[in-house]
């Protein structure tokens, strides 16, 4: 339920439209017409066998069977595609999460890493604070002592 909510709540109306049009307003019309398209090339190619072979007809055939490996290289293509999509979409619910636990990850990485800084420079900022301390000391007795002199 709370998977739900929280895809919902990533969701805006025209994603959700989508969705619900998808199938019978993309999907089907595009296979339909694919289906059509292949019945009526096979349907040209066995009728212009069957009334007269002649050249034009055989060359015809063999130009679709020479081009036949690259439309199927395509439709290969064309399926990988589909599948990285719908990866995609189904990868789309996971990532806010796994961006919030990186993101936290990051955070507390960066917290240590200053936080290794802030010691490993512990020493110098003490000893440069030592240092500034003596400076002044030595300044007040100097001005101390040479105030009292004039």
């Amino acid at each position: 339920m709370e998977q739900n909510e929280t895809d919902s709540y990533f969701e805006t109306p025209a994603v959700k439209a989508h969705k619900q049009q998808r199938t019978w307003q993309i999907i089907f019309p595009v296979v339909l017409v694919s289906i059509l398209l292949l019945a009526g090339l096979v349907f040209l190619i066995l009728r212009n066998g069957r009334f007269s072979p002649g050249l034009a007809e055989v060359s015809g055939a063999a130009t679709v069977l020479v081009i036949l490996p690259v439309l199927f290289g395509s439709l290969l293509f064309l399926a990988i595609l589909a599948f990285i999509i719908y990866g995609l979409g189904k990868l789309k619910a996971v990532i806010p999460h796994a961006g919030l636990k990186v993101l936290q990850f990051m955070e507390k990485a960066r917290w240590k890493i200053r936080k290794g800084a802030d010691i490993s420079v512990q020493p110098i900022v003490s000893l440069t604070q030592n240092s500034a301390k003596a400076k002044q000391v030595i300044q007040s007795l100097n001005a101390r002592i040479f105030d009292k002199r004039n």
